[in-house]
């Protein structure tokens, strides 16, 4: 076990996280028909991100700025440990293939806003409060979002994320919904 002191924040935005065992990431996959194994790739081309060329449909999702790869039983246990649905894991799936850039010198840490049919699916708060407690999809979906930048990507405060007070935004990512 970690000593008491330990900083919870190397795998983890320092809150209480749900343990990701085997039977929880199982229970996490059944929201999705990809194969565990499978490494990420892009699904149409992009431009790429933090000076990165353009990236064409099938490239591996490198998760910035470690440029790692990951597998959907990867991003199936963060999304367990933020605390997510199995409906949930298809919107963190998309997420995942931003590769989750982060922010350096800028405040605000991850934040993603859903449109279309997905908002209305998935009940996110897209009213009063928003950006607040009290959703059981916008926060963990956000939270998702921030544990994939830190796990996969290596986002590590006082080393590659440089924002010198830091924002409650960054307290378990964002994610809302547009009200259509």
């Amino acid at each position: 076990p970690l000593p008491v002191n330990a900083p919870l924040a190397v795998y983890t935005d320092g809150f209480p996280i749900v343990i990701p065992t085997e039977e929880h990431v199982r229970e996490m996959l059944k929201g999705t028909s990809h194969k565990p194994d499978e490494v990420l790739a892009l699904q149409a081309d992009m431009q790429g991100m933090e000076g990165a060329g353009p990236k064409k449909k099938g490239d591996l999702v490198l998760f910035q700025p470690l440029k790692r790869t990951a597998t959907v039983e990867n991003v199936a246990t963060i999304a367990v440990m933020a605390g997510c649905r199995p409906e949930h894991l298809p919107v963190v799936l998309a997420i995942a293939q931003s590769g989750c850039p982060i922010s350096t010198t800028n405040f605000p840490s991850q934040a993603v806003c859903l449109s279309g049919p997905v908002v209305k699916e998935l009940q996110l708060n897209v009213g009063c409060g928003h950006l607040g407690p009290g959703s059981t999809a916008n926060g963990p979906i956000g939270r998702a979002y921030q544990l994939m930048a830190i796990n996969l990507g290596g986002a590590t405060p006082g080393v590659n994320r440089m924002g010198c007070h830091g924002s409650p935004l960054n307290n378990g990512g964002v994610c809302y919904g547009e009200n259509t």
